[in-house]
């Protein structure tokens, strides 16, 4: 007796053969398309043999000097300058293995940003030697050979020590090491020894200028680069799909040099921050520009340089920037001892908004260390005046609320025990 499940499926097969088909399950073989080889050669991209198999590679000298004359550059940066922004900090002139090595720079393109099908298709990488960019891009003609492809991308990042990306920390550099995991490789041997990623220093200098901090508002408006007709990066995986599926080479062709400008903007990007740091600033100035980068150099530990822009920034007098610099000019200045002028910049915080909790706290704490208990226990009753003056709306402040209350209420009850004692 057939049991009734394999009777069904008996049914089924039964049913696919009169549609026309075996009624078994079989693998299908993926079509790559005839001539794919020759194909990617007509984008440039030449077969060679490695290790683990075949890659394909192009290869070209991109010459950095217009792209740094726009961003307002003669020339490249010293190299101690970027390594500094980057957070690998160095005497002046840079190591000596910068000379031989140059400066590493890496993109991909992949099929999709999240789950387990992300996989890098076109990986750029380039190697910039002064004023010229010698580029390499990896394309995945065939997804069987992602092991090699991968294989050869982590020689080239072993064979040098600073590599610079864009969000690549969060990105580029995790997927690569998974997919090497998935093609059982060592991750480690795609991330990087020294790893510079510009996204943290573009979005702590220029956030209030770009506002969506992506490497085409950095293009436009720090290196004065527009891209034209440039393919988006959303339609990348589909147009690879199409490709591998047997489309002319123009449906890729956008990718390949979308993925070229990407490492040229990212090394550029680099020598136009590194230069702003170093005094070459970005022009058109904006009215943020001396605050924020105040508080980078404050945040690497250059005292004299923070304190030189927060001044100017406070000089200039363009509110919110000027008022943020006038609070982390009263801190810097206390740390370094000049108490007295500190005070003065607290004072004027405080009597010019009544409402600006922070400076009020600030200039309580400094008159009372500095034993004047009248006049701080005169700040906390005019905290007491607005925090009545504006009832329900006290709680949105910054230090108000329920923790402001229980705060100056301590401060003001310290103050009059200490008066009366």
């Amino acid at each position: 007796m057939i049991e009734p499940k394999t009777a069904t499926i008996s049914a089924l097969r039964a049913r696919l053969a009169a549609l026309g088909g075996t009624g078994v399950e079989r693998a299908v073989a993926r079509p790559l398309g005839l001539g794919t080889a020759d194909r990617a050669a007509g984008l440039g991209f030449v077969a060679e043999s490695s290790s683990r198999g075949e890659v394909f590679v192009r290869r070209l000298a991109v010459d950095l000097g217009g792209f740094l004359g726009r961003a307002g550059l003669s020339a490249m940066p010293p190299t101690a300058q970027l390594l500094a922004l980057v957070g690998h900090p160095c005497a002046p002139g840079g190591p000596a293995w910068v000379s031989g090595e140059g400066v590493g720079v890496l993109d991909i393109e992949s099929l999709g940003l999240h789950g387990s099908g992300v996989m890098a298709f076109l990986v750029g990488l380039g190697i910039q030697r002064g004023d010229v960019l010698e580029a390499e891009q990896y394309l995945l003609v065939d997804p069987d050979g992602e092991e090699a492809m991968l294989g050869a991308i982590a020689a080239r990042i072993c064979a040098h020590r600073l590599w610079l990306t864009y969000n690549g920390r969060s990105f580029d550099v995790p997927v690569l090491a998974a997919r090497c995991t998935i093609n059982r490789l060592d991750p480690s041997t795609i991330e990087p020894r020294l790893h510079g990623d510009l996204l943290g220093p573009v979005r702590r200098l220029f956030r209030d200028r770009l506002g969506p901090c992506t490497l085409r508002h950095a293009e436009m408006s720090l290196l004065n680069h527009h891209r034209v007709d440039d393919v988006p990066g959303f339609e990348a995986p589909g147009r690879y799909r199409a490709w591998l599926r047997g489309a002319p080479n123009r449906a890729l062709a956008g990718v390949v040099v979308h993925n070229l400008q990407d490492i040229v903007s990212t090394v550029v990007v680099g020598a136009r921050l590194a230069a702003h740091v170093g005094g070459e600033r970005v022009r058109p100035a904006h009215a943020a520009d001396r605050y924020l980068l105040g508080r980078h150099l404050e945040r690497q530990g250059v005292a004299d340089g923070a304190e030189t822009e927060l001044r100017a920034a406070v000089d200039e007098g363009v509110d919110p920037w000027a008022r943020q610099a006038a609070h982390r000019l009263a801190l810097v200045l206390q740390r370094r001892g000049a108490a007295a002028e500190s005070i003065e910049i607290w004072r004027r915080l405080h009597e010019s908004d009544r409402r600006d909790l922070r400076a009020a706290r600030g200039y309580a704490i400094r008159l009372e260390r500095t034993g004047d208990l009248p006049a701080a226990l005169e700040v906390c009753l005019r905290v007491r005046a607005v925090r009545a003056e504006l009832g329900p709306w006290w709680a949105r402040l910054r230090g108000g609320g329920e923790e402001g209350d229980l705060d100056w209420d301590r401060r003001r009850l310290r103050l009059q025990r200490r008066l009366h004692s």
